[in-house]
């Protein structure tokens, strides 16, 4: 295993951070979408509504 600088680790954990970060934002956008969509029916054997 190698020996990493101080500073390697820190631009390490920063690049880690920034794709998390990436991910959150995609996964809000994704949910917001979602819940612009219509409320799905709940009871498929309905004939009225």
């Amino acid at each position: 295993m190698g020996h990493h600088s101080p500073i390697r680790r820190v631009r390490d954990l920063a690049a880690e951070i920034a794709e998390q970060n990436a991910k959150i934002r995609r996964i809000r956008a994704e949910s917001a979408e979602a819940l612009k969509l219509p409320k799905p029916d709940t009871f498929p054997g309905r004939k009225t509504y």
